[in-house]
């Protein structure tokens, strides 16, 4: 019975050869990274000494990292197929590199007698391909358009520099973007320490803006209803004023109550700027000082684990102080009365009114808060965003010292309330006169604002990711960062302390909540 392979000639006798079976066509680039064979057909060589403008072929190797996975990718051109493989010699290449999942790396390869065999054992290479830009993250992992395609980072040392992230404070060695897929072999991924967060701005050191002086009341016997003296205002900003209360008006049997200060205070301060009561059977009350505003409490300190994304790691903030209570504007003076039940106050031939009330001084504002202080960088040494897949094998991932938190800025005093005005002078009998307004309450100190939080320190921060870490792994945090102390806090004063930073081996952020359809 003749084989499925067997082929005869038109002499049937006569044998001829089988086509090989496809199935058992050996792949030469087939094999493990560490004793698969360097062929030029396999993979894009890359070495410091050598030159971008060469094919990237073991005779002629290019010499960025960045170059070589681009051939590895796309091809070397004139309709070669593409690689997929990068061998990189060891030695330190000072670029941040991204890498299209399936496209692989293995580095630690020997190259001084260009066979570039691994130079390495199980616990790695003795002379690895060392990726340590000045800035940025030295390596990200893309996702390709191929499902499911998987790189091996392999024979690396992957260091970040201190604060080298993109946003200058933390140090992350290695990111996993959305849906990339990564394995970790037989390679060290190193942080760098974060940087400490920034203290938060201190208000302005002068006090914030003073009340303005009451106006005068006008002296009896000038007119019949001598009106009472206008009131006075400081705009502080925000649409909040403080206003002084008007004077009472003067008048020939009673004087009016002088009107109470603006804004009526909250709770039930001792003084509440209440307007005097005019001169009736009795003489006319001065008006009552304004309420101090509200002094701000120091705002809390930042706390949470803050987010990942594609730039690394944002922190929190420490809270902003609040602004302190604008004072009450003190209330007007009462106003006089002209003649009471024995004789006039004024001469005859004279206009026969009281005299007014002084209108009330108005209130300071109040001192705008500090800035919350900012956060300590984090240091991680990888990150897996959404949908990634990353699997670290036989590998060194470590964290270093995440950035304490910054202090949170002070606040600024709030400014003086003022002197209200005089009443008007009377003449012959004492009800005649005007009574003087009210101080204006002193304004609020703005709150101290709270202390930053303490940068993270993860060998593996991910989020909606698949980690996978293996026995033979060693995946360590560093020391965290601390909080940062509230404004104006000593160090043993913890409100508006930020949150200390975090160390773990692996921290899974919490996937955010989807944003509702529009």
């Amino acid at each position: 019975m003749l084989t499925a392979c067997a082929a005869y000639s038109e002499d049937c006798s006569e044998k001829l050869a089988c086509a090989p079976d496809p199935e058992h066509t050996l792949d030469p680039c087939a094999g493990e990274p560490g004793t698969a064979p360097a062929l030029d057909e396999c993979g894009v060589f890359v070495s410091e000494q050598g030159d971008d403008n060469s094919p990237g072929t073991k005779g002629a190797p290019v010499k960025t990292l960045q170059h070589a996975i681009g051939l590895a990718a796309h091809g070397r051109g004139r309709g070669e197929a593409p690689t997929r493989r990068v061998y990189a010699c060891g030695g330190s290449f000072e670029e941040k590199i991204t890498l299209p999942s399936g496209v692989d790396l293995w580095g630690g390869r020997l190259c001084d007698g260009s066979d570039w065999s691994y130079d390495g054992s199980f616990g790695g290479p003795n002379h690895p391909t060392i990726i340590a830009p000045q800035v940025g993250i030295p390596l990200r992992v893309i996702a390709d358009d191929k499902e499911h395609a998987t790189s091996t980072v392999f024979g690396v040392r992957v260091e970040a520099a201190d604060a080298s992230a993109d946003d200058g404070k933390s140090s992350i060695a290695m990111i996993l973007s959305p849906g990339a897929r990564a394995i970790v072999r037989q390679s060290k991924i190193l942080a760098g320490d974060g940087k400490d967060g920034e203290p938060g701005e201190d208000a302005r050191s002068v006090r914030a803006n003073s009340g303005v002086l009451g106006n005068d009341g006008a002296d009896a016997c000038t007119a019949d209803a001598a009106l009472g003296a206008l009131p006075v205002a400081t705009v502080c900003g925000d649409g909040i004023e403080s206003t002084g209360g008007q004077g009472g008006d003067g008048g020939l049997e009673t004087g009016s109550d002088g009107t109470s200060g603006l804004p009526e205070p909250l709770g039930n301060p001792a003084e509440r700027g209440l307007g005097g009561f005019g001169a009736v059977s009795m003489a006319c009350k001065e008006g009552e000082n304004g309420a101090n505003g509200a002094p701000a409490e120091r705002a809390a300190g930042a706390n949470g684990a803050g987010l990942l994304d594609e730039y690394g790691w944002v922190g929190v903030r420490g809270r902003d102080g609040e602004k302190g209570g604008v004072g009450q504007g003190g209330g007007g003076g009462g106003g006089g009365k002209g003649r009471d039940s024995t004789r006039n106050a004024c001469p005859a031939g004279r206009p026969q009114g009281g005299a007014a009330g002084g209108s009330g001084g108005s209130g300071g504002c109040g001192g705008k808060g500090g800035k919350g202080g900012d956060y300590g960088g984090a240091s991680i040494a990888i990150v897996a965003l959404q949908g990634s897949d990353l699997t670290v094998d036989a590998s060194t991932v470590l964290g270093a010292k995440g950035g304490d938190g910054g202090v949170g800025g002070t606040g600024q005093w709030g400014g003086f309330g003022v002197d209200g005005g005089l009443g008007g002078h009377g003449l012959l009998i004492d009800a005649s006169r005007g009574c003087r307004g009210g101080f204006g309450g002193d304004g609020g100190r703005g709150g101290d604002a709270g202390g930053g939080l303490g940068g993270h320190s993860f060998g593996i921060g991910s989020v909606g990711a698949s980690v996978a870490i293996t026995g033979l792994a060693k995946v360590l945090p560093g020391q965290a960062g601390k909080g940062g102390r509230g404004g104006n806090a000593s160090a043993e004063n913890t409100p508006g302390q930020g949150q200390a930073g975090l160390a773990r081996f692996w921290y899974p952020f919490d996937t955010p909540d989807p944003e509702p359809a529009r």
